[in-house]
């Protein structure tokens, strides 16, 4: 049948590819695990990139916001500088003048 020494040397085989199938199972778990892991990272850098869009966006309405309160500023500083200006009078021709001057009169005489 089969001598000692060969079972000897069939039983070490057995055991040295029973322990690189334990160490391979073992390294599939790790790289599951890692796997996992990379997907996380992956997620809440995609959220990440979301909130920094938002931000970006946030930030140029407040730049616009700013400039157009900027020249707000600047057009209210000129109008401060330049003098009010005076109500022309209106210069009425003779006979609206006179006509105006008898309706006064009517009004004064009938209270």
């Amino acid at each position: 049948m089969i001598k000692k020494y060969w079972k000897i040397i069939l039983g070490i085989l057995t055991g040295i590819v029973g322990i690189f199938f334990i160490l391979s199972k073992n390294n599939s778990k790790k790289a599951n695990e890692a796997k996992k892991k990379i997907d996380n990272n992956n997620k809440t850098i995609d959220k990440l990139d979301g909130q920094l869009e938002e931000v970006k966006k946030q930030k140029q309405v407040a730049k616009k916001k700013v400039e157009t309160t900027k020249n707000k500023l600047k057009t209210t500083k000129k109008l401060k500088t330049q003098p009010i200006p005076k109500k022309a009078k209106v210069v009425k021709s003779k006979e609206e003048a006179v006509k105006s001057a008898a309706a006064n009169i009517r009004k004064r005489t009938r209270k």
